[in-house]
């Protein structure tokens, strides 16, 4: 029973991600890639005030942040593998036209004609959305839901890393973590220009992968399945390392010297 509600909660996110393709920017923001930093200004918010501490303890009976967190990433894995298989078989040979695109920076991407693969990375990166914004209130750490860094640098690590190289030091909190009121004198508007950047190449950079998973049509269901619960792990492992940092550095134990 659970995993009919899991598939028709899977099949209602799908259909949601189908509807808010154009809100999005529409196919054209899919090819350049400008897609996921607008899904992430418009999603991220609304999981991290919708999420609380006091509300993650209740739903699961404990006050004990580790099982807590191994519940988070488990729900979370297991409905991005579901959405993955759900994906794979309602895509068929003929639904697949394949488009070559150049983004910015003369990225090449795969594009798709159908709506499927398209729905299917939004709803992806929407359920991890979800699992950083649970595991930040878990942690309690707080992020500006109106500065997508820290949701960027989390991805950008989970599928590799080397998008953050195409930034410079000047947007990434990978080495060291800045304040708040240090990030308001760092970020120029070059530096916002950089930012926006990396949202596009990691855009374009989701999209392409979501394309490579279901290009075989039968054998898509399971690789798009293991995929997704791969990458979501992969965001899971990568947002405990960074948002625990963070946590360690706004709770130095006593006598410690102050962060510089």
């Amino acid at each position: 029973m659970a995993d009919r509600d899991d598939e028709h909660d899977v099949k209602g996110l799908l259909k949601a991600a189908k509807d808010e393709i154009g809100d999005l920017g529409g196919w054209k923001a899919f090819r350049s890639g400008d897609w996921l930093l607008r899904l992430i200004q418009r999603a991220f918010r609304t999981y991290y005030q919708r999420a609380t501490i006091e509300d993650l303890r209740d739903k699961y009976g404990s006050r004990d942040r580790d099982f807590i967190e191994a519940k988070l990433i488990k729900l979370a894995c297991r409905m991005s593998t579901l959405l993955g298989a759900v994906t794979g078989a309602a895509i068929s040979a003929d639904e697949i036209v394949s488009i070559a695109t150049v983004g910015e920076g003369g990225i090449g991407i795969i594009a798709v004609g159908g709506l499927a693969m398209v729905a299917e990375a939004v709803a992806l990166v929407r359920l991890q959305l979800e699992l950083v914004a649970n595991l930040a209130r878990l942690y309690e750490v707080p992020l500006d839901p109106d500065d997508p860094e820290d949701v960027l640098t989390i991805l950008a690590f989970a599928l590799g890393g080397s998008v953050l190289e195409l930034a410079g030091k000047a947007t990434s909190k990978a080495g060291a973590h800045l304040s708040k009121e240090a990030v308001r004198k760092v970020v120029t508007k070059d530096a916002l220009k950089q930012l926006q950047a990396i949202g596009r190449r990691l855009g374009a950079k989701i999209l392409q992968r979501t394309v490579i998973k279901y290009v075989v049509p039968v054998a898509s269901i399971g690789i798009g399945g293991g995929w997704n619960y791969v990458a979501t792990r992969a965001v899971a492992k990568i947002a405990r390392k960074h948002l625990l940092a963070r946590h360690a550095e706004m709770n130095p134990p006593p006598g410690a010297a102050p962060a510089t």
